[in-house]
């Protein structure tokens, strides 16, 4: 019976040394206690980042309850994307530390890569370092109008060797400064001043980037694109035929008889504002009368080259007189003349 007696105080004996031991910096806190000591929370509550490459999300870590360390430092890491803020951290690649401020909260921003995945971030109080708190974002598609638009892009243009396109592109405003480079391209025409097929253009403070596309002379169909961050969107342009705003028309002999053998050469210029007209324009020769009757033929016509086309006017045998040559030109209604005296014939 006495036996009895004494098991269960010699078991309060052992219990109560140790219970005398116990100290709150000799506690080792579990995973099961985590959310009792740190917690990681994006600032507003987003969970997923566009995988642009420099979209970010604040994230806050905050040492919460017990204990309380003397060493108030959070260390983070992620397993993709980048952390900007804080000091690096030694022999820890990309680990950054951050110290909490007094209400315990240490903040430090994820910038998303352009790899779509998730990242699962860690902050780590680097006074209790078997304690993590974790938080996965996602990084989804990037839609590339986010990042990168044309806001102008004229759809056609004379081919005239001169005229000046400009594309304009806009920018996401989160982009770094580093990154506010656009590069432009063309499949046809050059860029001035340069006049290379491509420039680079460093966006305003607005987000806008500009680039003056010079025509070329030939028709065709050309692509401009920009691109900025790994992103690059296109539009097409048509470059259409350059028509003249003047035509001159000058004969290598004004006067001349009127027979079956004289040849008078007619020379057309066609002329523009800007530019050239696009050679291969067909040039239109009449021949005429006071009275509007149609006198002789063309022959030997050439299409423009440089903006000037030739022909061989025959009159013919007929009545002495006055006549009008009128030069014209396909797809417009601009026209110039010359006269010529005919001469009776002998």
């Amino acid at each position: 019976m006495r036996f009895r007696r004494l098991l269960p105080l010699a078991a309060v004996l052992l219990v109560a040394p140790l219970a005398a031991c116990y100290d709150k910096s000799d506690f080792s806190p579990t995973e099961a206690l985590v959310d009792k000591i740190v917690v990681l929370t994006a600032a507003n509550g987003a969970t997923s980042l566009p995988a642009d490459g420099f979209s970010r999300l604040r994230l806050e870590a905050r040492l919460v309850g017990e204990p309380s360390f003397t060493n108030r430092n959070i260390v983070f890491s992620t397993s993709n994307g980048t952390l900007d803020g804080g000091t690096a951290v030694d022999n820890c690649t990309g680990c950054r530390r951050v110290a909490a401020d007094g209400g315990g909260r240490a903040s430090i921003d994820l910038v998303s890569s352009q790899r779509v995945g998730t990242a699962v971030v860690r902050a780590t109080p680097e006074a209790a370092p078997g304690i993590t708190a974790s938080l996965t974002v996602n990084f989804g598609a990037a839609e590339p109008d986010q990042t990168l638009q044309f806001v102008a892009a004229p759809e056609r243009a004379p081919a005239d060797g001169a005229t000046l396109s400009t594309f304009t592109a806009a920018i996401s405003p989160s982009l770094p400064a580093g990154s506010r480079m656009v590069t432009f391209q063309t499949t046809a025409g050059t860029f001035a001043p340069a006049n290379m097929p491509s420039v680079q253009v460093s966006a305003d403070a607005g987000g806008l980037a500009s680039a003056d596309l010079v025509s070329p002379r030939q028709i065709t169909t050309g692509r401009v694109a920009a691109t900025v961050n790994g992103v690059t969107r296109e539009a097409a342009i048509r470059f259409e035929r350059a028509l003249p705003n003047v035509i001159t028309a000058n004969v290598d002999t004004p006067i001349a008889t009127a027979a079956v053998s004289t040849r008078i050469k007619v020379t057309a210029t066609l002329l523009r504002n800007v530019g050239m007209v696009t050679d291969g324009t067909l040039v239109t020769f009449r021949a005429a009368r006071p009275d509007g009757t149609q006198v002789g033929l063309f022959t030997n016509l050439t299409t423009t080259t440089n903006g000037v086309a030739t022909a061989d006017f025959l009159p013919g045998a007929g009545p002495a007189g006055p006549v009008t040559i009128t030069v014209g030109a396909q797809d417009t209604g601009v026209t110039g003349t010359v006269r010529v005296v005919l001469t009776a014939g002998s």
